[in-house]
C-alpha cells in the first residue's frame, strides 16, 4: 500500500490547482487499490470541499480536521509522497523528509521558496509559453489580469505521471 497525500489548497487563489483537474487527479489515482490516498486541509469550508473530492472513493480519507498538529505531521511523516501547492504543507513534508511534489501557478520555485531538500523536476509548473510573464507574485497575492487560469496550463496526466513515477 502507498500512501498518497493531498495538500490542494494555498492561502492564495493563484495557487490552488482548480478542484475539477484536482478531481481528474484523485479519481485516477484511486482506481488503483494499491493506493491509499489521504487529503489533508483546514477550516470548515476546505473540509467541504475535500469531501466533495473524496466522492464515493474508499481509499480516500479526508484527514482535515480530524487530527491535532503533532499526530497529523506523524502521519504525513509516513507519506511515499505528498502533492501540495506551493504552501506550508509541501515544507512541512519536506521537512519531515517526505518526497513532495508541488503545483505552482502564478508564482515559480526559482522565487527561493521550493521546498527543503526537493528536487527540481518535482515542481510542476505552469506552462511560460502560454503565460510568459510567470512569476508574477513572488507569494501569490499579487494578480495579473489574463493570468486567472495559469493553474490549468498544468494537465491531470502531467500530475498523476509525475505521482506514479516517484512511487515506483
Amino acid at each position: 500500500m502507498k500512501l498518497i497525500g493531498i495538500a490542494p489548497f494555498a492561502q492564495y487563489d493563484s495557487k490552488v490547482y482548480p478542484l475539477d483537474l484536482m478531481q481528474s487527479v484523485i479519481d485516477e489515482l484511486a482506481k488503483e487499490e494499491k493506493y491509499k490516498i489521504l487529503l489533508f486541509g483546514g477550516g470548515n469550508e476546505e473540509v467541504q470541499k475535500l469531501n466533495q473530492l473524496k466522492a464515493n472513493h474508499i481509499n480516500v480519507i479526508v484527514i482535515a480536521g480530524k487530527l491535532k498538529l503533532k499526530p497529523e505531521l506523524e502521519l504525513i511523516s509516513n507519506l511515499d509522497v505528498m502533492i501540495s501547492m506551493d504552501s506550508g504543507n509541501a515544507h512541512l513534508a519536506a521537512m519531515l523528509g517526505v518526497k513532495v511534489i508541488t503545483l505552482w501557478g502564478a508564482t515559480h520555485p526559482f522565487a527561493g521558496f521550493k521546498p527543503f531538500n526537493q528536487p527540481l523536476e518535482n515542481c510542476i509548473t505552469s506552462d511560460r509559453s502560454q503565460f510568459p510573464l510567470l512569476p508574477t507574485s513572488v507569494y501569490g497575492n499579487k494578480k495579473i489580469e489574463g493570468y486567472e487560469k495559469v493553474m490549468r496550463s498544468i494537465l491531470p496526466e502531467t500530475v498523476i505521471d509525475k505521482i506514479k513515477k516517484e512511487l515506483n
